[in-house]
This record gives C-alpha cells, sequence and structure tokens, in this order.
C-alpha cells in the first residue's frame, strides 16, 4: 500500500527543480529544439517553472509567460466545445456528423454495409479516414468555402468508421465546423469566449492578436544544421486541429481544471465552463490505439502500455501509477506536450520551439520522477459506509461468532454458498492453526469501494480476510474469504533470503543452499536470468502470502519492473524439496491507496 500524502508533493517538486532544469539542459543540447519551456502543476498551482535555450535565435531563455503554438494539444479544447453544447442540448454524439455538416451528406462510405461516421467517432479517432500527418498541419489557414469544397469531394477510408483507431486530425477539423454551424458562431470565436476567457486563459488563442505576441517564442525549422524561422501561419478552417497558442501558465489552468474534475468531494469550479462530469468523460478511455511492451533496459524499468483515446486526450494506464491522461502536440515550428496524474493532481507541461520537437520526453519524464518520489498511489480508494461496517463486524465475527450478527451481515448466497457450520468450522480451525489473534487488522487493500482485504496478526502466522459487498442499496457481504499463512521458520526465512541474493548476483543456483538431489533448478535459473536482466534491485518480502505449513510457503519478490513469486519448501535438514519462481503481473491495484 501506498505512503503517499498530498503533502509530500510539494517536496518531491523542490526536490527535483534542479533535475529537471538539468534534463530541459539536455533536451536544448540534443538539438530537437532551440528553446523549452517547462512547468509543474499540483493542486491548483504552477509550483515549478524553468527553461533552456531560445525563445527566438540569440535571445534569452524562454519562460512559463512564452508564447508557443500548442498543436495538437488544441484537440482537448476542440472536445471540450463540443460536449458543452452536447450539454446543452444542441447536438448529439450518436448522431452522424453529416446532421451538423451538410457538406458531408453525399460522402462515399467504404462498403455497402457501413454506417456513416457520428460525432463520437472524430471525438475518438475513429472515422475510418486515412490518417493525415502531417498534411493536415500545413493547411491551418484554409478559409470556408474551400474546406466546404475539400468536405464535399469526399475522403479515402482505410477503415469501415466505427471499427478501428485511426489518427484523424480531419475529423477535428470537421468537429470545429459543427461547433460553429451549431453554436452559431465561427469555432475560434466559440472557444475564446465560452472556454478561455471564463477559465482566465489570458494569453491563449488562435491570433498573434490574442496574445501578448512581444512574448512569442518563435517557432524553427532545422535545415543544413542551422535553425530557421518557421513562418506563422494564419488562423482558418484547420485551426481546431492545433492551431491555438498558449503558454505554461494558461496552460497550468487547463491541467488544473481537468484534475479539479477528479478532487475529493463535489467542487462545483469550472463548472459554467464545463461540467465535472464531462471532464471526466473527455480523461476516459473511449478507443483503444494499441498495446506495447517497453524492453529498452537503458531506458529503465519494464513498461507497459496501453494507451487509449479519450475526448481530445489520450488516457494512458500504467501498472504502477494507474492512469495518466494528456496528448502531444507537433507542428510546423513547435513541439508541445502536457501531461497529469488525476488521483494526485499532478501535471507537466514542456512547450519547445523546434518543427515536431520532442517535448513529450521531457515532460513524461518529468511526471514520471514526481510520482516515483512522492510515491504516488494508482488510485485512492474511498470505502463505502457499508464496507467500512462490514469491515468492524466481520473482525468482531473473526473474534467471537455470533449468528445473528452474521445473518444481519451476510448476503443469502454467503450460506449458500459454504454452509454455515462448516464455515464456522474452518474459521475456528485457521484461527487455532496460527494460535489465536494477537492484534488488530493491519495491511488494509483493496480495489474497489465494496472491495477490501486485510491481515489479522496471529500468534505464529496471519490470516488473510477478504470481503467483498453485493451491489443493493443496503450492501452486505456477498464474499468472505479466510486463510491462514503460518509464519515460516526461521531456517525456511533464511534459505529463501539466500535463494534470492545468490539468483540475484549470478547466473549459477547459491551453493551455500543445498538441495534435494532430485531437484531440478534449470527452470527457477532461466526465470532467475529473466528477473536479473528486468531489475536493477529486487526486495523479498518477509513474511509470505500463502503457507502450507512453517517450512513450505510463497514469498512475493518486488523488482521496480515487475513483481515475482517464490515457492519454496525445505525439509528438516534445511534442504530445498521445492523451489520456484514465476513472473506475476504487476496490476495498478498493488499501488492503490484505501482511505478508512
Amino acid at each position: 500500500m501506498s505512503t503517499y500524502s498530498v503533502g509530500s508533493m510539494p517536496e518531491s517538486i523542490t526536490a527535483a527543480s534542479e533535475g529537471f532544469a538539468t534534463s530541459a539542459l539536455a533536451f536544448i543540447e540534443g538539438n530537437t529544439a532551440p528553446g523549452l519551456a517547462y512547468g509543474v502543476v499540483f493542486d491548483g498551482k504552477l509550483l515549478l517553472a524553468g527553461g533552456a535555450g531560445m525563445a527566438t535565435i540569440g535571445g534569452q531563455a524562454p519562460d512559463a509567460r512564452a508564447i508557443f503554438r500548442i498543436a495538437s494539444m488544441t484537440k482537448s479544447f476542440t472536445a471540450a466545445a463540443v460536449l458543452r453544447l452536447r450539454d446543452a442540448g444542441l447536438l448529439r454524439l450518436e448522431l452522424p456528423v453529416a446532421d451538423y455538416v451538410p457538406e458531408l451528406s453525399s460522402v462515399a462510405l467504404p462498403t455497402s454495409d457501413s454506417r456513416p461516421p457520428t460525432v463520437r467517432d472524430l471525438l475518438t479517432m475513429q472515422p475510418g479516414w486515412a490518417t493525415d500527418d502531417p498534411w493536415a498541419d500545413r493547411q491551418e489557414s484554409m478559409q470556408p468555402a474551400d474546406y466546404s469544397a475539400m468536405l464535399s469531394n469526399g475522403f479515402a477510408f482505410n477503415e469501415r468508421p466505427g471499427t478501428d483507431f485511426e489518427y484523424s486530425n480531419l475529423g477535428y477539423t470537421i468537429l470545429g465546423r459543427v461547433i460553429t454551424n451549431v453554436s452559431g458562431v465561427q469555432y475560434q470565436e466559440y472557444v475564446t469566449t465560452q472556454i478561455l476567457r471564463p477559465l482566465g486563459m489570458n494569453n491563449t488563442g488562435f491570433t498573434l492578436d490574442d496574445v501578448d505576441a512581444t512574448l512569442l517564442a518563435d517557432g524553427h525549422f532545422k535545415r543544413d544544421e542551422q535553425w530557421h524561422v518557421e513562418p506563422v501561419a494564419p488562423t482558418g478552417e484547420f485551426a481546431p486541429l492545433g492551431g491555438l497558442f498558449s503558454n505554461v501558465e494558461d496552460l497550468a489552468l487547463w491541467v488544473t481544471f481537468m484534475c479539479d474534475a477528479f478532487a475529493a468531494g463535489e467542487r462545483n469550479a469550472g463548472d459554467e465552463v464545463l461540467s465535472r462530469d464531462s471532464r471526466r468523460e473527455m480523461q476516459q478511455g473511449h478507443r483503444h490505439i494499441f498495446s506495447s511492451v517497453n524492453v529498452d533496459l537503458s531506458a529503465g524499468p519494464l513498461v507497459m502500455s496501453s494507451p487509449m483515446y479519450g475526448f481530445g486526450l489520450m488516457n494512458a494506464p500504467t501498472p504502477r501509477f494507474g492512469t495518466t491522461v494528456g496528448h502531444s502536440g507537433g507542428y510546423p515550428g513547435y513541439g508541445t506536450h502536457m501531461v497529469w496524474h488525476p488521483v494526485t493532481g499532478v501535471g507537466a507541461i514542456a512547450l519547445s520551439n523546434g518543427r515536431y520537437g520532442g517535448a513529450y520526453r521531457v515532460a513524461t519524464q518529468m511526471l514520471r520522477e514526481l510520482l516515483i518520489a512522492s510515491d504516488a498511489p494508482s488510485r485512492v480508494i474511498s470505502p463505502t459506509s457499508a464496507t467500512k461496517s462490514a469491515f468492524i463486524h466481520v473482525n468482531r465475527l473473526l473474534v467471537q461468532w455470533d449468528d445473528a450478527a452474521a445473518d444481519a451481515l451476510f448476503s443469502p448466497n454467503v450460506d449458500e454458498d459454504e454452509p454455515r457450520a462448516h464455515r464456522v468450522q474452518a474459521l475456528a480451525e485457521q484461527i487455532a492453526k496460527l494460535g489465536g489473534i494477537t492484534g488488530p487488522a493491519e495491511q488494509i487493500s483493496g480495489t474497489a469501494a465494496s472491495h477490501l482485504v486485510w491481515w489479522v496478526p496471529c500468534a505464529t502466522g496471519r490470516l488473510r480476510v477478504e470481503i467483498r459487498l453485493a451491489p443493493q442499496a443496503q450492501q452486505k457481504v456477498q464474499t468472505l474469504n479466510l486463510r491462514a499463512v503460518p509464519h515460516p521458520s526461521a531456517e525456511l526465512a533464511t534459505t529463501a533470503r539466500l535463494v534470492v541474493e545468490g539468483l540475484f548476483d549470478g547466473d549459477a543456483w547459491p551453493l551455500i543452499v543445498a538441495i534435494a538431489d532430485d531437484l531440478d533448478t534449470s527452470t527457477v535459473l532461466q526465470m532467475a536470468s529473466v528477473m536479473r536482466a528486468f531489475e536493477s534491485t529486487v526486495e523479498l518480502a518477509p513474511l509470505p502470502t500463502s503457507a502450507d505449513s512453517s517450512t513450505s510457503a510463497t514469498f512475493r519478490v518486488k523488482g521496480g519492473a515487475m513483481s515475482y513469486e517464490l515457492a519454496l519448501s525445505i525439509d528438516d535438514s534445511s534442504q530445498a524439496t521445492k523451489v520456484s519462481l514465476t513472473m506475476v503481473a504487476l496490476t495498478s491495484d498493488d499501488n492503490a491507496l484505501v482511505r478508512m
């Protein structure tokens, strides 16, 4: 269970500031962009900001006020505008987009059994059209008449609408036309007056006249090893895909606006712009993008990724920290990124002024370092009142069984699944096996508000207790699982430690650990080589997660990338008679924080 506390995050940000400055400088020295501005957001404030390189050729480093074109980060503002109109009852996401953009009504579909693309399809990058980077980035300034003519000419489909993810800038430009047609005002005006200015984003806009142009960080491209200034394309019909100008200061407000949707309680700050529910909807994963495993060991621990696209935002689940949300931007002259961790409300922003500059590397690394330093949880689980009550009453039953209390606590299926008399007898036998209960519950964990797992200390071991409550309004316990886990003998604990240390340090069985003549260690050695490849350190849990006896148990071995289980048995002479090492999937539930 995580030791995270809200108070630890500002300390982690302060401690990391020097490292962030070094990372920013390294980014510039890599010739990805002439300049970079960055910032860290937490608890509604821009707690740290800095910059490196040059905002203009020969000029000073950009800071939090420097203006950059934020490219595809604009898509989240476009999506917010669509949802605002949806919430007002002016459009429906499930309807064909042609209902709101008549030029699309005659567009031929890829097959006779295809349905037309819907507004939702465009929001989630699944209209089926061929992906369009970098073509679309050069169409920023297209005028309305030319745009309408282009729409009427139709598009090339790679997939049937609604069946697969394929990044579509074009789809977001059409959403801009939807906003114009439904609201009755031009897209740029609607976003500015209904979203940007009400949020206090006064240095964000679609033209240099909308912002303080004296703060502009010129966009650049590299040719013949020299940086050249990228001309500024005027705003036009392709602006909804990436045309906004902004800075770290203003984007901190946007990140805060998104994180506030998950904050405890029912705060209404910003609801006049977009409801908390719609903001949460934007940040959910609506369309799977791909799955990957990063095995570049020089880059750090093994990372498994399965990102999804929401509404103008990407949702990226991670095993250790749960979900992060954000979006990159790449445009002629600029490369940008914003990313945040909804559970803790911490976010990172990086803006660069080099064509398609990889600012995402800086922002994602900043966020990851902060989450590690603060031991951030993957989720914060607040058990329901019924779950908290059940926790108390189950612990009482463990000490003194009471049929009347059990009747009030359990759903009927509990006795149907296991007869009451058998359950009570098994409980008594397990507690007796462990020498009796010696203390209160500890190590409380869970995966949902109606689910808890905890350990009850006993004289010679621990009792693992798990409850899950049913979904009715008057919740009752539907699952009660108990498992007695004896403490390991001193000999077993020592052998487990020596096995883990020996396997991690070398490629042969540790000679200090005696093994039975018929014990085959080849499979264990193979898994140990995998563990050494993935991990820089490993830690053996002192107490087992399951055990048949004090000389036969399964221990958790925690690494930075994965977790492992060591199953070990010894005989009376401390010879290993059974040993196995298996990899265990690390899930976000392993790092959830339960707040009772």
